[in-house]
């Protein structure tokens, strides 16, 4: 009889990285032989956090008016967007009935061999949609594992209440996360073994990736792609530096009202396999997301991690990868423009070889034993 595992993680936030992470560990899941269903936890701050764009939204107030204002010949795109991102839901994802709160979780009755608090920031108690929920304190019987779970690119700093961290993580049988920071956290909260494990998307490899986007290029021509999760100048000022040296346009699929000065093509009805086909097809990825980096890796498309060396997260991957020269910072794009297209994916191809089999035996037995 096969094992029945359930799910916890940032599956229905309209983010890419985290709804790609969420489909990628339950595929794998599946192959490994287990039924796998994802707690369907939707509160009520992460729909407010993604919520679908109205005009009506402009008679909420003065802010809400200029947000619809500046958004105006953008709104049905944006609408097209959310429908991308709830189809993937709906269409990619096996998932129980909608959840909202811990307190319905702890009154369901849940009949799962083992729950797994899955991948990305679910730990980090800093964004606006993190919920308690992710610590798995609603189980009642069944085993309680984590597999690749972050808390963030600055852990240290940004994890609250470490007391009922430390209460929540002492009941799990075995914890794998991501990265270095999150690993040095967690072992100075609990006395317990942590195993650093590969993310979700980084144990389907590239070819297997590619054949569940959309065939048909969607941008013509060279460009730059830039992406981050949340709007950072930083970032943007970059994507307009590199796209001054290299002659290239910039594509965003993120709508930011800060953001609308800059002289960027906007293609913003793109949901998660939308994303990773205008991903492949760049000639450059600018970014502050750990996700673009695991993509552009897994697609050999070069990229740029700005101020990458200050997250957690992405300085492990880096390190991993043998990537550690694609950061850029405003102290060194001057030199380091140059090499925008010199990106040697040889030594990361090896580590991921390497380690997607012990990853996945590691799950394995966190599931069985």
């Amino acid at each position: 009889m096969k094992e029945r595992t359930a799910t916890i993680t940032f599956h229905a936030s309209h983010n890419y990285g985290s709804m790609l992470q969420a489909y990628a560990l339950q595929k794998i899941l599946n192959r490994l032989g287990y039924d796998n269903e994802i707690i369907n936890l939707r509160t009520e701050r992460q729909r407010k956090l993604y919520g679908r764009i109205s005009y009506a939204q402009a008679f909420q107030g003065l802010k809400p008016l200029a947000k619809v204002l500046l958004a105006l010949p953008y709104i049905k795109t944006l609408q097209r967007k959310y429908d991308l991102f709830e189809s993937f839901l709906s269409n990619s994802l096996k998932l129980t009935r909608e959840y909202h709160t811990l307190e319905e979780l702890e009154k369901a009755e849940f009949s799962y061999d083992c729950f797994i608090s899955g991948g990305d920031q679910i730990w980090n108690t800093a964004p606006l949609d993190f919920d308690w929920s992710f610590y798995l304190p609603f189980v009642r019987e069944g085993k309680r594992i984590s597999y690749a779970v972050s808390m963030g690119p600055k852990a240290e700093k940004e994890i609250s209440d470490r007391q009922r961290v430390a209460d929540c993580l002492s009941l799990y049988n075995y914890i794998s996360v991501r990265e270095e920071g999150t690993s040095a956290l967690v072992k100075s909260l609990v006395r317990t073994e942590v195993e650093m494990d590969l993310d979700p998307t980084l144990l389907l490899t590239g070819e297997e990736w590619k054949r569940e986007m959309p065939k048909k290029q969607l941008v013509q021509g060279d460009y730059i792609l830039l992406y981050v999760p949340g709007y950072r100048p930083s970032v943007y000022d970059m994507a307009q530096y590199l796209s001054r040296k290299l002659g290239l346009p910039v594509i965003v699929t993120q709508f930011f009202y800060k953001a609308w000065h800059y002289p960027f093509r906007k293609h913003l009805a793109v949901g998660p396999w939308e994303f990773l086909e205008l991903l492949r097809n760049a000639r450059l990825v600018v970014s502050g997301s750990f996700h673009a980096l695991v993509f552009s890796t897994l697609f050999h498309v070069p990229f740029w991690a700005v101020d990458g060396d200050k997250d957690n997260r992405m300085v492990t991957f880096l390190k991993n990868m043998g990537l550690e020269d694609r950061t850029i910072n405003n102290l060194d794009k001057g030199r380091k423009w140059l090499r925008s297209m010199d990106c040697d994916f040889m030594a990361a191809d090896q580590y991921l070889e390497d380690n997607r089999r012990r990853s996945m035996s590691h799950l394995k037995e966190m599931i069985e034993n």
